[in-house]
Order: structure tokens, then C-alpha cells, then sequence
């Protein structure tokens, strides 16, 4: 770390009735990091990251034209996640809360099971228990989040 010694001005009222201000400067020292310069075998390894990622790419037109139009649909499948997650995060918010109040049903939340044809359905369960909504929702993030993870990973590939 290098410490940097510089002032900053500050304002000193001179009297407790007087409505004059004096500028000063007062010291002030601050901390930059330094810099890590890399390693020659990681500038090594980054170059060889960068060339198979770089060889990945298709050369033909029609198949590279394939390859980022999968991309741009792995891409927009983790941005819908991302929102799906920030959704349900703020609903789990709202719940913790409403179970906060040791309330054992809740008519804010409820969670229904139908079952039938398409064109009539019918609640065959209604579940009203804020912790079980919000256990319930807390494991789909976790599903999301998984999901999410090898969604990155394949667009990073």
C-alpha cells in the first residue's frame, strides 16, 4: 500500500457570533494499493485462454452465424432468470416479513395446486402459510441460481 499524504480544505468559524469563515487546510493521508504486475507465465496462461477461446469460434459464416445466435439465446434465457430471481427474491422479502408477525396464514399469500383440463380448472390444494411459501420460494432460487451458473458457463465456452 502507498500512503499518499494530500490536504483537504475544511471551514473554521472564527468566533461563536461572527458569521466569517476562515479556509484551512487539514492533512489527510490516503491508501492506494499497488499495483500487481503479472507474472510472465500468467500472461503465458491468459494467451492460451484467450486462443481457445478465440479458436472455439466457428470460421464458416453460416455456422458462426448459428454459434452467437445460441449465444444470444443463452444469454437472454440468464437475463429472464435474473429476473425471475430478483422477482421472487422481493416476495421472499414481503413473506419473511408477514412471518415475522408469527402469522400462520396469510390472505397476501397463497400458494393453490389445480388440477383438470386446460379449460377447467379447478384448486385441488391451497397452502396460506407464509414459511412453507417462503421455504418453497427460497428453493427455487437455489434451482435458478444452479441454472444460472451453468448458463454462464456455457456463454463464457
Amino acid at each position: 500500500m502507498v500512503v499518499k499524504k494530500v490536504t483537504a480544505p475544511f471551514q473554521v468559524q472564527k468566533g461563536e457570533n461572527t458569521p466569517e469563515l476562515e479556509q484551512k487546510a487539514l492533512p489527510v493521508s490516503t491508501e492506494t494499493p499497488e499495483a500487481k504486475e503479472p507474472t510472465p507465465e500468467e500472461l503465458k496462461q491468459v494467451i492460451e485462454d484467450l486462443n481457445k477461446r478465440l479458436s472455439a469460434i466457428p470460421t464458416d459464416l453460416k455456422t458462426r452465424v448459428e454459434y452467437f445466435n445460441k449465444k444470444n439465446e443463452l444469454i437472454r434465457r440468464l437475463s429472464k432468470l435474473d429476473t425471475d430471481k430478483e422477482i421472487l427474491s422481493n416476495h421472499l422479502d414481503k413473506l419473511s416479513e408477514i412471518a415475522a408477525a408469527n402469522e400462520f396464514e396469510s390472505e397476501e399469500y397463497y400458494l393453490n395446486i389445480e388440477g383438470g383440463s386446460q379449460y377447467s380448472k379447478k384448486a385441488v390444494y391451497t397452502l396460506k402459510n407464509p414459511v412453507i411459501i417462503g421455504e418453497l420460494i427460497a428453493f427455487i432460487i437455489g434451482k435458478i441460481d444452479s441454472k444460472r451458473d451453468s448458463l454462464k458457463k456455457e456463454i463464457e465456452a
